[in-house]
Protein backbone atom coordinates (compact mmCIF):
# COMPACT_ATOMS: atom_id res chain seq x y z
CA UNK A 1 0.00 0.00 0.00
CA UNK A 2 1.41 3.42 -1.23
CA UNK A 3 0.68 6.37 0.74
CA UNK A 4 0.77 9.94 -0.26
CA UNK A 5 0.34 12.94 2.63
CA UNK A 6 -0.61 16.01 1.15
CA UNK A 7 0.00 19.17 3.03
CA UNK A 8 -1.80 22.07 2.72
CA UNK A 9 0.42 24.49 5.03
CA UNK A 10 1.53 27.49 3.69
CA UNK A 11 4.95 27.38 5.74
CA UNK A 12 7.36 24.93 6.93
CA UNK A 13 6.71 25.70 11.29
CA UNK A 14 2.69 24.70 10.17
CA UNK A 15 3.85 21.63 8.56
CA UNK A 16 5.45 20.98 11.64
CA UNK A 17 2.66 21.29 13.67
CA UNK A 18 -0.16 19.66 11.50
CA UNK A 19 1.44 17.07 8.87
CA UNK A 20 5.05 15.86 10.44
CA UNK A 21 2.81 14.36 13.46
CA UNK A 22 0.46 12.34 11.17
CA UNK A 23 3.80 11.58 9.05
CA UNK A 24 5.38 9.80 12.16
CA UNK A 25 2.19 7.69 13.33
CA UNK A 26 1.33 6.63 9.82
CA UNK A 27 5.39 5.43 9.51
CA UNK A 28 8.14 4.87 6.87
CA UNK A 29 5.61 3.76 3.97
CA UNK A 30 4.64 7.00 2.81
CA UNK A 31 5.49 10.12 0.80
CA UNK A 32 4.94 13.89 1.26
CA UNK A 33 4.08 16.50 -1.11
CA UNK A 34 2.86 19.90 -0.52
CA UNK A 35 -0.67 20.49 -2.70
CA UNK A 36 1.15 22.92 -4.84
CA UNK A 37 3.35 20.01 -6.04
CA UNK A 38 0.56 17.22 -6.79
CA UNK A 39 -0.16 16.69 -10.49
CA UNK A 40 -2.88 13.68 -11.57
CA UNK A 41 -0.36 11.93 -12.54
CA UNK A 42 1.81 11.75 -9.74
CA UNK A 43 -1.15 11.11 -7.24
CA UNK A 44 -1.84 8.27 -9.67
CA UNK A 45 0.67 5.97 -8.54
CA UNK A 46 -0.67 5.93 -4.85
CA UNK A 47 -3.26 3.72 -3.44
CA UNK A 48 -4.80 6.25 -0.30
CA UNK A 49 -3.91 10.17 0.24
CA UNK A 50 -4.42 11.94 3.03
CA UNK A 51 -4.84 15.81 3.29
CA UNK A 52 -3.71 17.27 6.23
CA UNK A 53 -5.14 20.61 8.25
CA UNK A 54 -3.45 23.52 8.59
CA UNK A 55 -3.32 26.85 10.87
CA UNK A 56 -6.15 28.80 11.43
CA UNK A 57 -4.73 31.55 9.73
CA UNK A 58 -3.57 29.66 6.79
CA UNK A 59 -6.57 29.72 4.56
CA UNK A 60 -4.72 29.93 0.79
CA UNK A 61 -6.18 26.26 0.59
CA UNK A 62 -9.45 27.85 0.08
CA UNK A 63 -8.25 29.55 -3.49
CA UNK A 64 -7.58 26.52 -4.76
CA UNK A 65 -10.71 24.44 -4.70
CA UNK A 66 -11.06 24.05 -8.63
CA UNK A 67 -7.70 22.84 -9.01
CA UNK A 68 -8.40 20.28 -5.62
CA UNK A 69 -11.44 19.03 -7.80
CA UNK A 70 -9.46 18.46 -11.18
CA UNK A 71 -6.96 16.19 -8.80
CA UNK A 72 -8.97 14.32 -6.94
CA UNK A 73 -12.19 13.96 -7.82
CA UNK A 74 -11.31 11.28 -10.06
CA UNK A 75 -9.18 9.87 -7.93
CA UNK A 76 -9.93 5.88 -7.67
CA UNK A 77 -7.91 5.30 -4.25
CA UNK A 78 -8.91 6.33 -0.92
CA UNK A 79 -8.60 9.80 0.60
CA UNK A 80 -8.99 11.00 4.32
CA UNK A 81 -8.90 14.82 4.61
CA UNK A 82 -8.18 16.22 7.86
CA UNK A 83 -9.67 19.65 8.29
CA UNK A 84 -8.96 21.77 5.77
CA UNK A 85 -8.67 18.17 4.08
CA UNK A 86 -12.08 17.92 5.35
CA UNK A 87 -13.07 20.73 3.13
CA UNK A 88 -11.50 20.04 0.34
CA UNK A 89 -12.60 17.12 0.12
CA UNK A 90 -16.19 18.04 0.67
CA UNK A 91 -16.45 20.74 -1.35
CA UNK A 92 -14.94 18.64 -4.39
CA UNK A 93 -18.58 16.90 -3.95
CA UNK A 94 -20.73 19.47 -3.63
CA UNK A 95 -20.30 20.70 -0.35
CA UNK A 96 -20.37 24.33 0.78
CA UNK A 97 -17.74 25.87 3.35
CA UNK A 98 -19.35 27.87 6.10
CA UNK A 99 -17.54 29.96 9.13
CA UNK A 100 -17.82 28.02 12.51
CA UNK A 101 -14.99 28.57 14.77
CA UNK A 102 -14.07 25.24 17.16
CA UNK A 103 -10.83 25.42 19.53
CA UNK A 104 -10.21 22.93 22.11
CA UNK A 105 -11.96 19.89 23.15
CA UNK A 106 -15.07 18.48 22.15
CA UNK A 107 -17.26 15.05 22.68
CA UNK A 108 -17.87 13.13 19.46
CA UNK A 109 -20.88 11.06 19.25
CA UNK A 110 -20.99 8.34 17.12
CA UNK A 111 -23.67 8.31 14.50
CA UNK A 112 -23.34 5.00 11.79
CA UNK A 113 -20.86 2.21 12.53
CA UNK A 114 -17.97 3.22 10.48
CA UNK A 115 -14.86 1.35 10.16
CA UNK A 116 -13.09 4.66 11.64
CA UNK A 117 -14.17 4.58 15.38
CA UNK A 118 -16.98 2.34 17.49
CA UNK A 119 -17.71 4.54 20.09
CA UNK A 120 -18.19 8.28 21.20
CA UNK A 121 -14.25 10.00 22.06
CA UNK A 122 -13.52 13.42 22.91
CA UNK A 123 -11.81 15.09 19.80
CA UNK A 124 -9.13 18.42 19.43
CA UNK A 125 -10.41 20.75 17.17
CA UNK A 126 -9.15 24.18 15.66
CA UNK A 127 -10.82 25.53 12.96
CA UNK A 128 -12.59 28.59 11.35
CA UNK A 129 -14.31 26.46 9.47
CA UNK A 130 -17.10 23.22 8.75
CA UNK A 131 -18.81 22.03 6.02
CA UNK A 132 -22.96 22.00 5.44
CA UNK A 133 -24.80 20.78 2.17
CA UNK A 134 -23.84 17.09 2.47
CA UNK A 135 -25.93 15.55 0.23
CA UNK A 136 -23.73 13.51 -0.91
CA UNK A 137 -21.89 12.50 2.67
CA UNK A 138 -22.89 10.33 5.21
CA UNK A 139 -22.02 11.99 8.92
CA UNK A 140 -20.62 9.08 10.62
CA UNK A 141 -19.94 11.22 13.66
CA UNK A 142 -20.95 14.63 15.05
CA UNK A 143 -20.68 17.01 17.32
CA UNK A 144 -23.67 19.13 19.27
CA UNK A 145 -23.35 21.77 16.11
CA UNK A 146 -20.69 20.41 14.21
CA UNK A 147 -20.21 16.92 11.34
CA UNK A 148 -16.59 15.72 12.77
CA UNK A 149 -16.59 12.54 10.66
CA UNK A 150 -18.34 11.77 7.09
CA UNK A 151 -18.25 9.27 4.31
CA UNK A 152 -18.66 10.23 0.58
CA UNK A 153 -22.79 8.11 -0.16
CA UNK A 154 -20.34 6.01 -2.86
CA UNK A 155 -16.48 6.73 -2.93
CA UNK A 156 -13.22 5.89 -1.12
CA UNK A 157 -13.81 9.55 0.65
CA UNK A 158 -13.65 10.48 4.22
CA UNK A 159 -13.46 13.80 5.75
CA UNK A 160 -12.47 14.44 9.49
CA UNK A 161 -13.47 18.00 10.98
CA UNK A 162 -10.90 17.14 14.29
CA UNK A 163 -7.19 17.06 14.27
CA UNK A 164 -6.76 12.86 15.40
CA UNK A 165 -3.05 13.41 14.99
CA UNK A 166 -3.27 15.23 18.39
CA UNK A 167 -5.71 12.57 20.79
CA UNK A 168 -7.03 9.87 18.44
CA UNK A 169 -3.71 8.01 16.55
CA UNK A 170 -6.10 5.08 16.00
CA UNK A 171 -8.46 6.71 13.83
CA UNK A 172 -5.42 7.33 11.56
CA UNK A 173 -4.79 3.73 11.72
CA UNK A 174 -7.82 2.23 11.45
CA UNK A 175 -8.16 4.22 7.91
CA UNK A 176 -4.61 2.15 7.17
CA UNK A 177 -6.72 -0.91 7.59
CA UNK A 178 -9.71 -0.05 5.64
Amino acid sequence: MSILLVSTCDNKLSEREFTNPISRIIGDNHETLHYTQCTSDNISQFDKIIICGTSLKDTSYIKNFDNFRKLFYDFEGSILGICSGMHIVCSIFGSKIVGNREIGMFEVEVLNKNPLCEKSFQAYNIHNYSVKDLENFTVLAKTDTTPQIVKHNSKDVFGISFHPEVRNENILLNYLLI
